[in-house]
């Protein structure tokens, strides 16, 4: 919709030129996202027949940036037609890979790759993190994953709202499990980690039947500094069989 008004006022505003301007040759207004580099441009002249031409600047993986600059013999007059750059796509996997094995997941991911390029910034391929989430059997099955805030130094949540989860019964033994968390980190504001992880440790006291207490530890959401956004990676998420759990994103 934005490419489409953009498009028009363009044409609008070529329409409004003198009619020395208005004879140019032919101008391109489809989709002008291009793959390449984010900082590369590309400059076109293009000549009207008469002593004025229009140059155009393409400023690639936007989706429209130009700038229209008509120079006459009689007169110069400077048009700016500018459009928001289109932030990076990303695409989830859902159809794809929920439910589904990994190997299957990954086939028919590369198929879409191949099949829409322009989906993925024109990119080839895809660097694929393939990890099991942790389950009850586990080494490290007692830590508590804190997500953080973009920022780094507070606790947000896997939904930005501070709540933390832990996704096992806790069992004092064999036949004596329940439920704990999940565990509300923003308290009007949020809470540094290691406040977080001492109110989460304080809820729940006792070890459990293997002598393990509960920890913590900290993660990066994507957007941060340690965790920063890459359009050609795709996390995957399975299960001790290979089965995808989590929805994959290219993110």
């Amino acid at each position: 919709m934005k490419a489409t008004q953009t498009l028009t006022t363009a044409s609008a505003l070529l329409c409004a030129l003198p009619a020395s301007v208005v004879a140019l040759s032919k101008v391109e207004t489809r989709n002008l996202d291009v793959a390449g580099d984010d900082a590369s441009h590309q400059w076109r002249a293009i000549n009207s027949g008469a002593s004025c031409r229009l140059y155009i600047r393409i400023h690639h993986s936007s989706l429209i940036n130009i700038f229209l600059i008509s120079i006459c013999s009689s007169a110069t007059l400077l048009l700016y037609v500018y459009a928001t750059p289109r932030p990076r796509q990303t695409v989830d996997f859902k159809d794809e890979c929920l439910h589904k094995h990994k190997d299957e997941c990954i086939a028919a991911i590369n198929a879409k790759l191949a099949a829409y390029p322009e989906l993925f910034e024109g990119r080839e391929a895809f660097e694929f993190e393939v990890n099991k989430v942790r389950e009850a059997t586990d080494e490290g099955y007692n830590i508590v994953a804190m997500r953080l805030n973009v920022d780094e130094t507070t606790v947000g949540g896997l939904l930005g709202d501070g709540m933390i989860w832990y996704p096992n019964p806790w069992c004092l033994a064999a036949d004596n499990c329940y439920t704990v968390g999940p565990w509300d980190c923003d308290v009007g504001i949020p809470l540094l980690p290691e406040q977080c992880c001492k109110m989460i440790q304080d809820s729940v006291p006792h070890e459990d039947m293997n002598g393990k207490y509960l920890e913590c530890y900290t993660e990066f959401p994507v957007g941060s500094p340690s965790n920063p956004v890459n359009p050609g990676r795709v996390c995957i998420h399975t299960d001790a069989d290979g089965i995808v759990v989590h929805i994959p994103k290219n993110e």
